[in-house]
């Protein structure tokens, strides 16, 4: 797991108001000091593998590659190789703190090309962890095991594309080179969150947007800058804080604000924090951080993997050993069910009328249930998973599901996987 997901979960949003880049002529000129930021470069290990690799051999007149995922895509031009080579593809854990997804393995390592080979990465499937699109890049880890930020040289938003041009294989990752921590974060009803502007590498007041200045001192002779424990995003770089939304902000230096949650939220409501950026290049450069606030109770429910959809719950009632929660009058679309036998911890589902059962029914004979028919002339079986509880007691009860093998309508083919979790109210009569 990256840093950014351990540590910070975090990202932030593009936004585009002018054509991404502007020719040079028209870039604003900063007169101060660049040099005030330090990042001490971070040694890193190496990945491990996480999936199949992909080999094809290609030779002096070029071809091209993709990953087994389909989210990375590389064309080898002609006459970047003299000689057949096997290339490979090869996921890997993404040790880049400042990575996203996995990294990707590229052999031979370390092979210099007659010509730029293009790496095209799909950040799509990591949509709620890519920021700013303008510092959005790739990254390679060098010998000494240090990753650096080159950038990209062309991206399409439409697409969610970033490319780069490359002399060399190594690993490689993507990368979000500055952001907004958190990016999102789920707060409760009079919390309080602090969100810090940060960045992963040195900069330049010419270079901090993409594409990077080349410089040919330079490892591969290509841009780039070492990646580091991040620190405060220089002042320089800062224009304004703004709030949309409720809640109010506060600001505590010009790289960090303090948010403050209502006292009381009706279900669930959203705010949005913004700074946005002085560019050397003209336009809006924002990055976002979007702050949930939960009131009384919500439940949040994923079908098949999908984005979770979140609704208002009632209050978890306990009768006898069975603690029930539901949704008040259908709201998210169908009736929520979701009842537990115990305390705190894990319990699995069973066919028990007064056990661990699911349910979401969207209709007549629709919907999802905790149950599943294995097949003809066979009984019913419960889903496997769990129900996890985490706090049960104070006025609230908190956990989380994960279940297989969802039964779905009244046949109940085990077709769909439901996913979630719910912070309510407690009632104990």
């Amino acid at each position: 797991m990256n840093y950014f997901k351990e540590k910070i979960n975090m990202s932030m949003l593009v936004a585009f108001l002018l054509p991404a880049l502007i020719v040079s002529c028209n870039k604003e000129k900063y007169q101060g000091d660049d040099s005030q930021l330090v990042i001490t470069p971070l040694e890193r290990p190496k990945g491990i593998s996480t999936g199949m690799a992909v080999t094809k051999v290609i030779g002096a007149s070029g071809g091209t590659l993709q990953s087994a995922d389909g989210s990375m895509h590389i064309v080898v031009p002609a006459g970047a190789l003299n000689t057949n080579t096997t290339i490979t593809i090869e996921p890997i854990t993404n040790t880049n703190i400042a990575g996203i997804g996995n990294a990707f393995r590229l052999t031979p390592h370390g092979k210099i090309f007659s010509k730029p080979v293009t790496i095209t990465w799909s950040w799509a499937p990591h949509t709620d962890s890519v920021g700013l699109l303008q510092t959005l890049g790739l990254a390679y880890q060098m010998d000494g095991g240090i990753w650096r930020f080159t950038g990209a040289d062309s991206f399409d938003a439409n697409n969610k594309t970033v490319s780069f041009n490359t002399s060399h294989f190594s690993d490689w990752s993507l990368m979000n080179r500055i952001s907004l921590s958190p990016y999102k974060a789920d707060i409760e009803a009079g919390a309080k969150q602090t969100i810090n502007a940060l960045i992963f590498t040195e900069v330049g007041w010419d270079n901090l947007l993409v594409p990077l200045v080349n410089d040919p001192d330079g490892p591969y002779n290509e841009p780039g800058y070492p990646v580091g424990i991040p620190a405060p995003l220089p002042d320089r770089f800062i224009k304004s804080w703004k709030l949309t939304g409720v809640g109010s902000v506060t600001e505590i230096s010009k790289q960090s604000v303090k948010y403050q949650s209502p006292a009381s939220v009706n279900g669930t409501t959203s705010a949005l924090v913004t700074l946005e950026l002085n560019a050397p290049l003209p336009g809006t450069f924002l990055l976002l951080s979007s702050i949930t606030i939960m009131g009384d109770g919500w439940i949040e429910l994923s079908i098949n993997g999908g984005v979770p959809l979140r609704f208002p719950a009632s209050p978890v009632v306990k009768m006898g050993a069975q603690y029930i929660l539901s949704n008040p009058e259908d709201e998210g679309g169908g009736h929520f069910l979701l009842t537990w036998n115990g305390d705190l911890g894990s319990h699995a589902f069973d066919l028990e009328a007064t056990g661990t059962r699911f349910h979401f029914l969207t209709g007549i004979n629709e919907g999802y249930n905790s149950m599943y028919i294995p097949g003809a002339n066979m009984p019913p079986q419960a889903s496997e998973g769990i129900v996890n509880i985490t706090k049960l007691g104070s006025g609230k009860a908190e956990g989380a599901f994960n279940i297989s093998n969802v039964g779905v309508g009244d046949k109940f083919k085990p077709e769909a996987t439901a996913q979630g979790k719910f912070s309510a109210r407690l009632f104990i009569p």
